[in-house]
């Protein structure tokens, strides 16, 4: 209100308070649906279409977002570059460079969150589509929820269904998120893991919460109040849980460690806290850039030392209230979140995104209460058809907004500029309309809603005169190399393959390099002084030529 930003501190004891009452006042949800109840079809069709519509909407100006901007410097980055090097045969825990960063990466996270990029990489998606894909699929159940709810004649629960589906989709910032988003991959199997505890079928949960860890390691810190849980349930199935859980993690990492098994304790363990320590503590340390959490907090006071100490404290705090809880009888899931909520506060580094997992935990374990009377929701062939189904809705939703054959022309008015960089202001000769390129450099932005080969075909013509030396082009589409050819005087169409490789379903980013530019002024041909390499008048992408 008085418009400067409210105090991370405050925000900080408000979001912990606010958690906290939520986990301490749990109280499971009933799931039946007695005979007695009224049933409301009419209602349940309401809710189904007000969720539809949220989706939707979240869903279109997401793939939009994805198709008309780049990956951020982020590790997006670093798992397209690793899925790329184990496809070709090489160790993806390791360092190295991608043709759009200028930093060196290491790939820090387990095989279970970047596998299914691999899918993307053989298929030539867009990275975002799976992790669009992953970003709805728990909201996509809440609107379940929510028409399982108006059904049964509840409707303010119903209500409160989709007011959750409308904060996951709306009211948190994960459209930004969405441009450097990588854990949503991992999102949908929280609602498995809040099914099986629900149920009490701990080999299966312990199964998934493996998957869990080896995707993210932050989710370790939950598994002491699972043991715990596993424990109190039922004494005989501790041990083979335990062994499952160990066995999961152990037979995911198991072919790296073979591999190259000191490159993989770098990557996973020794680089994130060795970049935090190095690269990111001494800006953190500074005022002005605050974070959700008490890590910042404690760098801008110089009391590093503490950060260890205060983690482990406020996990032995969450770990002794989660034991006296289970002893009651409590549902140990939002324990368990609270354990997670405890990590992210007192992590190395507490970026913002760490606290959708708490917040996607609690919901699931909502869900899987209220559908703990209907099987049929919930059942491990309906979980793997909807995440199915909602990845297959995201790249019908790219395909959309994404022509198979994008054309661009210069001097088109739209929302989106797909001339990105180094084109001066459209202009015209009498016959065509046309924007020179200034400088050595142009990018150009061309969404397209397939991977075929393909040939781009620019109309464009060369500043440079018969009597000098012609203009070399060099066209590099996604960092890779397409062509290197001369531009003759005059108006010319050029004709590049672009092999299928080197297209993504998605966003692709065209760079034309040139040798050289020419100033008219300089070489009497009038007074216009700026360097220029090309005139283009439009780009299209067509069939390819046998």
């Amino acid at each position: 209100m008085r418009g400067a930003p409210a105090s991370y501190a405050v925000v900080t004891a408000a979001f912990t308070l606010l958690v906290a009452g939520v986990v301490v006042a749990w109280r499971d949800a009933d799931g039946s649906s007695p005979s007695d109840r009224p049933r409301a079809p009419g209602a349940a069709a309401l809710a189904s279409i007000a969720a539809l519509l949220l989706i939707v909407t979240a869903m279109a100006r997401w793939a939009r977002l994805m198709a008309w901007q780049p990956y951020q410097a982020d590790m997006l980055i670093v798992i397209r570059e690793a899925t790329r090097r184990f496809l070709s045969g090489r160790m993806p825990y390791a360092t190295y460079r991608s043709y759009d960063t200028t930093w060196d990466m290491v790939m820090p996270y387990g095989p279970a969150l970047w596998g299914p990029f691999v899918a993307a990489q053989l298929l030539r998606l867009d990275f975002r589509i799976v992790t669009i894909a992953g970003e709805l699929f728990v909201p996509t159940w809440c609107g379940v929820a929510a028409a399982v709810d108006a059904s049964r004649g509840r409707a303010a629960a119903a209500l409160s269904w989709l007011g959750l589906l409308a904060a996951f989709l709306l009211a948190i910032d994960v459209q930004r998120f969405t441009l450097i988003a990588h854990t949503p991959v991992y999102w949908p199997l929280f609602l498995p893991f809040a099914v099986a505890v629900r149920k009490r079928r701990w080999i299966a949960a312990a199964f998934v919460l493996g998957l869990l860890v080896v995707a993210r390691q932050t989710m370790v810190s939950m598994i002491p109040v699972f043991v715990a849980a596993v424990w109190m349930s039922d004494r005989r199935d501790t041990r083979g849980a335990v062994a499952v859980l160990v066995l999961t993690v152990a037979v995911a990492l198991a072919p790296f460690l073979v591999w190259d098994a000191r490159a993989l304790w770098d990557s996973m363990i020794l680089s994130y806290p060795r970049v935090m320590k190095t690269a990111v503590w001494p800006v953190l340390a500074r005022p002005g850039l605050e974070t959700i959490g008490i890590t910042e907090w404690l760098l801008e006071r110089h009391r590093e030392w503490l950060i260890v100490p205060v983690q482990l404290t406020a996990l032995g705090a969450v770990y002794a209230g989660a034991w006296t809880a289970l002893r009651r009888g409590r549902n140990p899931l939002p324990w368990m979140a609270l354990s997670l909520f405890a990590f992210s506060m007192t992590t190395l580094y507490p970026v913002h995104y760490l606290y959708y997992d708490v917040l996607l935990l609690l919901a699931c374990a909502r869900i899987a209460d209220m559908l703990g009377a209907s099987p049929a929701l919930t059942a491990t062939k309906t979980w793997a058809l909807s995440a199915i189904a909602v990845t297959a809705v995201i790249v019908a939703a790219v395909r959309a907004v994404a022509p198979a054959f994008p054309a661009v022309a210069a001097g088109e008015r739209s929302g989106e500029r797909p001339f990105r960089s180094g084109f001066a202001a459209s202009e015209s000769d009498g016959s065509r309309t046309f924007a020179w390129i200034v400088g050595h450099d142009a990018r150009i932005v061309l969404p397209r809603g397939s991977a075929a080969a393909a040939d781009i075909v620019l109309v464009a013509q060369s500043p440079f005169r018969d009597d000098q030396p012609p203009q070399r082009m060099s066209a590099v589409l996604n960092g890779t190399l397409l062509a290197e050819t001369i531009v003759p005087a005059g108006w010319q169409e050029i004709r590049i393959a672009a092999p299928r490789a080197a297209w993504w379903i998605g966003f692709n980013e065209l760079q034309l390099r040139f040798a050289s530019t020419v100033a008219p002024r300089d070489v009497g041909g009038g007074e216009d002084p700026r360097p220029l390499a090309l005139g283009l008048s439009r780009l299209d992408v067509v069939t390819r030529r046998r």
